[in-house]
């Protein structure tokens, strides 16, 4: 009999009710016992760095540079049959939900192959600051910008034979948006990708599932992803169903909880958040609960379709620095998984921290930063803060600043030329054993008088490229407010002036090859046809990963259709690569032979 029908019988048969109600106890006591229950520049005849400004503060391109109390959580009411054959209303006043049936993933032991394999990151993490122009003269009539990065790059390492001896194991929380907008082919693609998912973990990773629609329920709890256990989130996977709102607060609710209360902790924890509606009090609930959250984890976010808030999910990924993918089509879904997934088990360094100390000596006291990028960057006086949850291999972070040269009346003398303008430090923790490394850094200027000829003062082609990559953002996320203006016009104009800087220099261009394919795209995008369809939420995705340098941007043909990635997206390590390729294999085998 199946659940509907047992459902029915009771209520059809009166005189069965009581026999009905000991078989629903006795379902209740074994879900309890197995705690079912529980994401150009112009070079100038004096300081070769920036235009001459017309405005009190402008950059190289002579425009203007800016600068809850702990709930108890119990099964939340459900009218509809659940995964397990009884009525998710009837436990309603049972005992709070435990969340610490987590599984424990056993250690494996190391042999001395092994620990000689072992990444490290002393000797495989480069860290270093620098400007677009290492000299320059200081005048004496305006004040000038120079652009900089920080920047971390991590040597790649394939995961190739016995991938759970060789990566560190994954925390994943899985939250299904179940409501009744998903029913049809959107669900069905999710349980399709959540169990292509399991083909890429192992027994080093565990696995959790909660659905949500008016409400959240806990599928599973964090077990193993053993061969055993596989079968055991298929059945589960096979059963979630579809109905009811968007409350995506409540999906959150639980996997803090769950991070929280767990009693062991794997090396790395992300969770994967999907979506295809609108929910316009989560990310002030979200931003809440992180609050409570002491843990270290990544929070990815997958928006379906064209009715989703791509605005609000790209807020709630910023949360925790994780990427935004849009999947208009949904049969590209597991490739986004591929990606997400590639960069959580190649993860080398966790709790990543880096201070920079902005304070040059007199009399250059008044060269600061004057601007940073992206919202990772926090600042206390002359201090800045950055901090990620996690860094891949193979991947590199660059935080992009501007300095501020201001008019310098002074004659600079010989033994004042080399000047450290900043000081930086990284911290960095090996996610297997503990250890925490410190590298350091600093930035030091050549400064010559104006009156002085400067020999050999070549630009930094690796400055200037991610020097785009945050101007183009911008770009992109101006143009989408233009089309939020219905200045659709207006937004492909901003689009192609930034095209024409960047492509005016050859040798740059050829840098900055992702960002001319975003700012093509998001022209495309601005289009009043398309705004509409797919341009807001390919434009928002954009800005968020573009920032964090993650995540796969979505292409789209010109008719409209979303696009298979083809060739590696701009900041996949080989690890996200060789994954997608992988699930774009098995989905068509004839495209590659």
């Amino acid at each position: 009999m199946n659940q509907n029908q047992q459902l029915q019988s009771m209520f059809a048969n009166p005189s069965n009710q009581q026999q009905q109600q000991q078989q629903i106890q006795n379902q209740q006591q074994q879900l309890n016992f197995q705690n079912f229950s529980q994401i150009p520049m112009q070079s100038s005849p004096n300081f070769p760095i920036l235009s001459q400004p017309t405005h009190t503060n402008y950059n190289i391109f002579g425009g203007p540079s800016q600068q809850q109390p702990q709930k108890q959580f119990y099964a939340q009411p459900n009218l509809q049959p659940s995964l397990f054959g009884i009525n998710n209303m009837v436990i309603q006043n049972q005992l709070p939900i435990n969340f610490q049936d987590d599984e424990k993933v056993e250690p494996k032991k190391e042999d001395a192959k092994q620990t000689s394999n072992k990444y490290d990151l002393n000797e495989k993490l480069s860290f270093e600051v620098k400007t677009l122009y290492k000299m320059g003269k200081l005048m004496n009539s305006r004040t000038q910008y120079l652009p900089g990065i920080v920047s971390i790059k991590a040597q790649d390492q394939t995961i190739t034979q016995n991938p759970e001896n060789q990566r560190v194991g994954v925390d994943l929380i899985c939250l299904i948006d179940k409501s009744g907008s998903m029913d049809g082919q959107k669900i069905a693609m999710v349980q399709q990708t959540l169990s292509v998912l399991l083909d890429f973990l192992s027994d080093c990773d565990r696995y959790q599932l909660i659905t949500f629609e008016s409400s959240a329920q806990r599928l599973t709890p964090l077990k193993r992803v053993t061969d055993g256990n596989k079968q055991y989130f298929r059945q589960i996977i096979s059963q979630i169903y579809s109905g009811g709102g968007t409350n995506i607060g409540s999906a959150t609710d639980l996997a803090f909880r769950q991070l929280k209360e767990r009693k062991y902790r794997n090396n790395v924890t992300s969770i994967f958040l999907l979506s295809d509606g609108q929910d316009g009090n989560a990310v002030q609930r979200i931003s809440e609960q992180i609050k409570t959250v002491n843990e270290v984890f990544t929070l990815h976010t997958f928006g379906f379709g064209q009715d989703h808030d791509a605005p609000m999910m790209t807020q709630i990924c910023n949360l925790k620095s994780g990427s935004f993918y849009f999947v208009q089509d949904v049969t590209l879904l597991d490739e986004f998984f591929a990606d997400a997934l590639g960069g959580l088990i190649s993860v080398v360094g966790e709790q990543l921290e880096i201070t920079i100390t902005s304070q040059a000596p007199p009399p250059y006291q008044n060269i600061q930063i004057s601007k940073t990028y992206g919202n990772m960057w926090q600042k206390k006086g002359n201090l800045y803060y950055i901090t990620q949850p996690q860094f891949a291999s193979g991947s590199r972070k660059d935080y992009v600043f501007e300095l501020v040269l201001p008019k310098f009346e002074a004659k600079i003398e010989d033994f004042q030329r080399n000047v450290k303008v900043i000081d930086a430090e990284l911290k960095i923790k090996d996610p297997v054993n503990g250890t925490v490394i410190t590298k350091q850094t600093s930035l030091t200027l050549t400064f010559f008088n104006q009156d002085e000829q400067i020999n050999q003062n070549e630009a930094d082609l690796d400055v200037y490229a991610q020097y785009f990559r945050v101007k183009g953002t911008e770009v992109i996320d101006e143009a989408r407010k233009a089309c939020e203006q219905n200045k659709n016009e207006d937004a492909e104009k901003l689009i192609d002036n930034m095209l024409i800087q960047i492509q005016k220099i050859p040798n740059v261009a050829a840098q900055c090859t992702g960002i001319i394919q975003d700012l093509q795209q998001a022209k495309q995008a601005s289009a009043r046809t398309s705004y509409s369809l797919f341009g807001q939420k390919q434009m928002c995705q954009m800005v968020s990963n573009n920032y964090q340098q993650g995540g796969v941007n979505s292409l789209f043909s010109a008719q409209g259709m979303q696009l298979q990635q083809v060739q590696p997206a701009a900041y996949q390590n080989v690890q996200q690569q060789q994954m997608m390729f992988q699930v774009q294999y098995s989905k068509a085998p004839q495209k590659f032979n």
